[in-house]
């Protein structure tokens, strides 16, 4: 071996002619580890493709999952938004029918003099105790040398042109009734208040409200009045006997010394818009046979209308009342008190 050693050191074309021949040159094993080198990188390269596939496959499986279900959630969302705006829709509304209706209420009820709130305003402002709330009922009242009756706040209608409309007092007297209707007891201990009686030319039964209401009180107070020197009249809206369900007219008599009855208009298409009875076409029919009840029952009547409603209607008002055979007056609509 030793030798042979020598020998291919000292022959370097023998050596190369041995490892050649025996498969093991430099070159040759070059070339196949550089062709498995390229078979392994080449291998990984498709490797690598088929997972950016099966990746982007997935992210974009992914993305329309995503933005299928944001697409849902957006949904959701209007859908809630919408309830929501339907809800505070309804509640809008809800709330400003209840406010005009408690409007109407107050209107019709109990409504405000401008006066009266700079007084009342006032009076709070000094700390005093005059508020509309702590005031007394009144029950009795004076006004042209009459002793006025306010028996009640009730009534069937709810005219444009009542004098309660928008005032708490009438002439200086609050006529809002807080504790409930007087008996006949408390309108008589009102009126030993007033002195000798017979210094007014009437009793009138007329407050903010429709007298008939109480027909059994007013009926009690008549005698007490004629009692004390003084005539009896009742203001009405002609309503009685729709109110008491009854024909009050032979209760009157002997009772009531005259009656004045509010027409107010010719016929029920005119006077339904502004008086508004709660009896619809029934009250405007029900004071027409009202009045013609008392002159047959010999019970002293008249129309009344106010010059507000223009010269036409005017005169249709006196054409009905001349048809009944009721005299008609017409008086000034009162436009502050």
């Amino acid at each position: 071996m030793e030798e042979n050693k020598k020998n291919n050191q000292n022959n370097p074309a023998a050596a190369q002619s041995g490892a050649q021949a025996s498969g093991q040159t430099p070159s040759g094993n070059g070339r196949r580890r550089r062709n498995r080198h390229r078979h392994g990188h080449n291998h990984g390269n498709r490797e690598n493709a088929q997972n950016a596939q099966n990746q982007n496959a997935q992210n974009a499986q992914s993305g329309q999952g995503g933005q299928k279900q944001n697409q849902q959630g957006q949904q959701n969302q209007n859908a809630q938004k919408q309830n929501q705006q339907n809800q505070q829709k309804q509640n809008a509304q809800k709330a400003e029918k209840n406010q005009n209706q408690q409007n109407q209420n107050n209107k019709q009820n109990q409504p405000k003099n401008k006066n009266d709130k700079g007084k009342d305003k006032a009076n709070a402002n000094k700390g005093g105790n005059n508020k509309e709330e702590n005031r007394k009922d009144t029950y009795l009242y004076t006004l042209d040398g009459n002793l006025y009756v306010n028996l009640t706040n009730k009534c069937s209608n709810a005219c444009d042109f009542c004098v309660r409309n928008e005032r708490t007092s009438y002439y200086g007297n609050y006529l809002w009734i807080r504790h409930g209707d007087p008996t006949v007891e408390k309108v008589i201990a009102a009126a030993k208040g007033f002195g000798d009686l017979s210094r007014f030319k009437e009793a009138v039964f007329c407050g903010f409200g429709e007298p008939t209401y109480k027909v059994a009180e007013m009926v009690a107070l008549c005698d007490y009045f004629h009692e004390k020197g003084l005539k009896t009249r009742l203001n009405t809206n002609g309503q009685g006997n729709l109110i008491n369900k009854r024909d009050i007219v032979p209760e009157l008599k002997d009772k009531i010394d005259f009656v004045n009855i509010s027409l107010n208009a010719s016929c029920y298409e005119k006077y339904q818009p502004i008086c508004r009875s709660q009896f619809k076409e029934s009250g405007f029919a029900g004071m027409i046979e009202f009045a013609k009840l008392c002159r047959k029952n010999g019970v002293d009547c008249r129309f009344s209308i106010v010059d507000c409603i223009g010269e036409e209607e005017v005169e249709a008002c006196k054409r009905l009342a001349e048809s009944v055979k009721i005299p008609l007056y017409v008086r000034s609509y009162i436009t502050d008190s």
